[in-house]
């Protein structure tokens, strides 16, 4: 059955940053293939589906890009193009290199722009979920970015009363994904990079520097505008440790659309900024679509989202 056209309606300045990400996406896709190829034991590792457009749009040309988690540096980008399997529905294959998990963004550039505008289709696959390969069947519904935001009325009831300008701030343990020195048995079949003999060869023990998420005391302060068609801009500043004599300070900010459905409140970012500082480093990026999903209440004039790995966030307005 045909999807029903509904454009997204973005601001100008999202349109610009929504997909950042892709840019240089073919060659690192090429790059990124070509690594899993040299990998036997990763062979054969998939994600299929299909897309499904509105009833009479033009999906030639139109791409699946698989963002590797954590999502807000997107290190790895594998990309597959749609071939058309009947009707509004086009088919892809992603051959990716491990099992991830990933986050699948469906897009056609209209205008070959390289920038999400209007004309464009974009669509993210199960709200933005994390999603393990091999896996089939992974559906992706795209719809249209229009530009004319007076055009489209907010699709939830309560976003209108959500309006306006709110503001956190909040001291709490929070799980920061980040790297850490493990010693692993040496005939154990381990994850991360493997630095050798912990006390040379011979060594019970191997050195190998793991990623993984870590609970720390993170400092919050973010403002969140939400607009009566539901497109917001969060703005964050958050402040953790970084190693045992070191601080790093991270700001971001997040432009897209809020959808609200069951007690959830769905960011659905289509583009934004991060830079940080700290141990005498720093840089900048940009920040690739996702979606982020919490629970809310707004009880008492407040809001409020909680979710997993210490998400407890209080908002009042103003």
């Amino acid at each position: 059955m045909p999807v029903a056209a509904r454009p997204i309606v973005f601001a100008p300045a999202l349109l610009l940053a929504a997909t950042a990400c892709f840019a240089g996406a073919s060659d690192k896709a090429a790059a990124n293939a070509s690594e899993a190829g040299a990998a036997p034991a990763q062979q054969g590792v998939s994600i299929t589906g299909d897309v499904q457009a509105p009833a009479g749009a033009r999906m030639e040309g139109g791409k699946v890009v698989a963002c590797s988690s954590p999502y807000q540096s997107c290190k790895t980008k594998i990309e597959a193009p749609l071939r058309q399997a009947g009707g509004s529905s086009w088919a892809y294959e992603l051959k990716l290199p491990d099992r991830g998990p990933w986050q699948l963004i469906a897009w056609q550039d209209a205008d070959g722009d390289d920038e999400a505008s209007p004309g464009d289709y974009l669509g993210i696959a199960r709200d933005g979920a994390e999603i393990s390969a091999p896996a089939s069947a992974v559906r992706i519904a795209v719809k249209l970015v229009a530009g004319d935001q007076a055009a489209v009325k907010a699709s939830n009831g309560d976003i209108p009363g959500l309006a306006g300008s709110w503001s956190q701030s909040s001291t709490a343990t929070e799980l920061v994904i980040g790297s850490k020195i493990k010693f692993q048995p040496s005939m154990a079949t381990g994850y991360g990079t493997n630095l050798g003999g912990t006390f040379g060869p011979g060594s019970a023990t191997n050195t190998t520097i793991v990623t993984e998420s870590m609970p720390v005391t993170v400092r919050r302060q973010m403002t969140l505008v939400i607009r009566r068609d539901g497109t917001f801009t969060w703005r964050i500043t958050k402040i953790q440790p970084e190693g045992k004599s070191c601080t790093k300070t991270i700001n971001q900010e997040k432009l897209g659309r809020i959808q609200t459905a069951g007690g959830k409140m769905t960011f659905a970012i289509q583009g934004g900024n991060e830079s940080w500082s700290g141990c005498g480093k720093g840089g900048s990026g940009t920040i690739s679509p996702r979606s982020e999903t919490y629970g809310y209440s707004n009880a008492g004039g407040g809001l409020r989202l909680t979710g997993p790995g210490g998400v407890n966030w209080a908002f009042r307005r103003g």
